[in-house]
């Protein structure tokens, strides 16, 4: 019996690793790979507790191995990808009355996009990505993809991102 519980435990650890995008191993990004540019704005990555946002509640505790929910948060707005599919675009963080977490003290890179490009970009992510899926179209997913677009696309919004989708919640 300890053995299939052992093999399950190994199997999901590998889906879980295989799925990351392993930012850990080499000790975190840094705006080194998106330097600052004239007029461009910095936008940083940021997390909050995923425990808390799904409601469960319980005694202070540090957990071993820290689950979050991963955001961008560039021009005073907050982009998310929630369970539901649905982008958020916000001046707040999801759940930030209740749960902790905020933004990376440096910045992950700087941006000269348009912050209606960007919305785009969050309110066409499902039309383009897919829906939710925890290990694989997921929250992180979704910042590591703004990411890519905020930092490598100068003032050129893709195509993408100007579609008519509009799949998102507002704050």
């Amino acid at each position: 019996m300890h053995l299939k519980i052992m093999s399950a435990l190994l199997v999901v650890v590998f889906v879980l690793l295989s799925e990351a995008d392993a930012w850990w191993v080499f000790g975190g990004g840094s705006s080194s790979q998106c330097p600052s540019r004239g007029g461009a704005s910095p936008y940083y990555f940021g997390t909050t507790n995923l425990f808390c946002m799904a409601g469960k509640r319980g005694a202070p505790a540090r957990g071993t191995w820290a689950l979050s929910h991963r955001f961008i948060y560039y021009k005073g707005y907050y982009f998310e990808f929630l369970s539901s599919s649905k982008a958020s675009i916000s001046t707040q963080r999801q759940a930030a009355g209740r749960c902790s977490g905020g933004r990376e003290s440096s910045p992950a890179g700087y941006s000269e996009l348009s912050l209606e490009c960007i919305k785009g970009c969050a309110k066409n992510y499902r039309c383009h990505f897919g829906t939710y899926s925890l290990l694989g179209n997921n929250c992180h997913k979704f910042a590591n993809r703004l990411s890519e677009v905020l930092c490598t696309r100068g003032t050129s919004c893709p195509s993408w991102c100007q579609g008519s989708c509009n799949d998102a919640v507002y704050g």
